[in-house]
This record gives structure tokens, C-alpha cells and sequence, in this order.
């Protein structure tokens, strides 16, 4: 599955020049492309309704949100085996996964080895939905300050100027330093393991399944894939510049020296706010005032290092 507009264009042309090196025969692949934000959800449906028993691996080629839409998409179907081929802008899930930045190297690294690798995502439901609407995220889940920066990225006119000139890292950090400026620091009561904590002043709270996320920052330095954790990040009690100062460390993962900043492991969290907080999920954002987490039970299988 491609998305054609990841990348400007550039999934497309890695797949095709593919398939032509490695003289694929049409008989043994079939191609679907994305037209508008969701439809891979839509299609990871029919696709695995129709041809489950049939499909050796679904491989993804575009950017963390087109992974994000796969794995919805695959709620009901965790036997269906996915790879990612990163062509986004961020491409924090391949980071996580230790797999090629690069995208024919990671097509090559996806053939060269047979074998898949259990994942175990993480799964959310916001202010006690019906538990069918439950939704899913690969990498990481935010509150707080970083969701902001998520949402005024993804809505910024400069996004996509940045991506032509591929300084695609600057999106963010340009949307960072104008909410560094916009943001008020929540009040939040946390229930970790069904340990109840209310918490002030936070600025972001983070949920992760492997260190990175942002594009590369190391927001859980310690993460690692597992079946049973998360590694949670909170930043609290801490001023503006100090904080601009953490995202700046954060890259090499030295931000959890600072005193303003917590780390723990937890298996189930609960978040509750009295006002609308907004999150992100994949950098996909939305906003509510309460939500579950918790982790897959029965893993999927994806490409990955072990």
C-alpha cells in the first residue's frame, strides 16, 4: 500500500524501480494506493477481509500517519504481517524498529530476511466510548505540550514549504517554538497501574513503545519493544526556556538528567482532565478529557530487528 503524496511522490518511484532491479512478476504482488487521509484505513479493511489467507506481507510505504491508518485498519486481522517502508517526514516507527531510513535499502532489507517479529501496539479509547471504537498507535501517544506542536505542525501553511526544501525537521521545530509561547500547563490526575496521582502544572505527558518520536527525538531513551510496558514520559513544574533547553538534549536522549523531568514503566495507564486536553497518537491529533491505555495483548507481526 502507497501513499503517493508521502515523500512528494517518492514511495512510488522506490517501489517501481523495485520491482523492475528485482524482475518481481506481477503475479506475486498487487499495488493499492491512498487518495485522502483515512482511506487507508478503508482499504487495510477490504484488503484483509477478502484476501487474509492469501497475503504473505502488507507492506506500507509512506510516513508514520499512513502506518498509524494501516494498523486500524488491521484492528480485527493481528495475523496479518506488515512492513513499513518509511518515505514520511518523521518515520519514527522504522527508528523503533531499527530498520533502513532510506527506503530501497529498507525494501531490500524487507526481502532479504524471511522472518517476522512480534509487536505489541498500544491501544486507546477516549471519554469511555463504546470499547468497539478502541484505536491503536505503533509508537507513541501524547498530552500536553507536544500534542500541540503535533497539531499546529500538521495544520501550519509552512509544512509543506519545509518538505520541498527537505528540511521536513523544521516543521516542528518552528511549531514548537510558537507553542513553547501559547501553552498552559495542565492539571491532569493520572492513574498508573491503578495507583491514582494528581499531578500539576504538566507540560507533557508521553507514552511510548520505543525511544522515539517528533522525528527522531529520543523522548524514551530506555525504551524497548516489549509485551508487557510502556515507558512514560512526564515534564512538569518547568519554565519556558527551560524547556525549549530540553528539546534541545532530547535528541540525544540527555533531557531525563533534568530535574523537571519524570520516567516510569506502567502497563495501564488512565488519564483524566476537567478541561479539553489535546493529544496525539502517530502524530495524528484529537482532543478529550479522559483516556484509557493499555497494550495489546496478542501481538502482531511486523519487520523489524529482534
Amino acid at each position: 500500500m502507497i501513499n503517493p503524496v508521502a515523500g512528494k511522490g517518492k514511495g512510488v518511484q522506490v517501489v517501481k524501480h523495485f520491482l523492475r532491479e528485482n524482475n518481481v512478476s506481477k503475479k506475486n504482488y498487487k499495488t493499492y494506493y491512498t487518495d485522502y487521509p483515512g482511506h487507508a484505513i478503508e482499504l487495510t479493511k477490504q484488503i484483509a477481509s477478502l484476501h487474509k489467507d492469501k497475503i504473505t506481507m502488507l507492506i506500507v510505504v509512506g510516513g508514520d500517519g499512513t502506518f498509524y491508518e494501516v494498523l486500524n485498519g488491521a484492528k480485527n486481522f493481528n495475523q496479518l504481517p506488515l512492513a513499513f517502508v518509511p518515505v514520511g517526514s518523521g518515520n519514527d516507527f522504522a527508528r523503533g524498529c531499527d530498520m533502513p531510513l532510506n527506503p530501497k535499502d529498507c525494501l531490500n532489507q524487507i526481502f532479504k530476511d524471511n522472518s517476522f517479529q512480534p509487536y505489541w501496539a498500544g491501544a486507546y479509547l477516549t471519554d469511555h466510548k463504546p470499547p468497539r471504537l478502541e484505536s491503536l498507535f505503533a509508537s507513541s501517544l501524547g498530552f500536553g505540550f507536544d500534542a500541540e506542536v503535533a497539531e499546529r505542525s500538521n495544520e501550519s501553511n509552512w509544512k509543506q514549504w519545509f518538505n520541498r526544501l527537505h528540511l521536513s525537521v523544521l516543521v516542528y521545530v518552528l511549531g514548537l517554538i510558537i507553542t513553547i509561547f501559547k501553552f498552559k500547563p495542565k492539571q491532569l490526575t493520572l492513574v498508573v497501574d491503578g495507583q491514582e496521582r494528581v499531578l500539576d502544572q504538566i507540560w507533557m505527558l508521553t507514552i511510548s513503545n520505543h525511544p522515539y518520536f517528533g522525528g527522531g527525538m529520543k523522548i524514551a531513551p530506555n525504551a524497548t519493544i516489549n509485551k508487557h510496558t510502556f515507558y512514560v514520559t512526564i515534564v512538569h513544574q518547568i519554565s519556558r526556556w527551560k524547556l525549549l533547553l530540553l528539546f534541545m538534549t532530547v535528541f540525544f536522549g540527555q533531557h531525563t538528567k533534568l530535574k523537571e523531568v519524570e520516567t516510569f514503566r506502567a502497563s495501564h495507564l488512565m488519564i483524566n482532565s476537567q478541561e479539553k486536553l489535546t493529544y496525539h497518537a502517530d502524530g495524528y491529533t484529537g482532543q478529550c478529557y479522559h483516556c484509557s491505555v493499555h497494550k495489546e495483548t496478542t501481538p502482531r507481526f511486523v519487520k523489524r530487528k529482534k
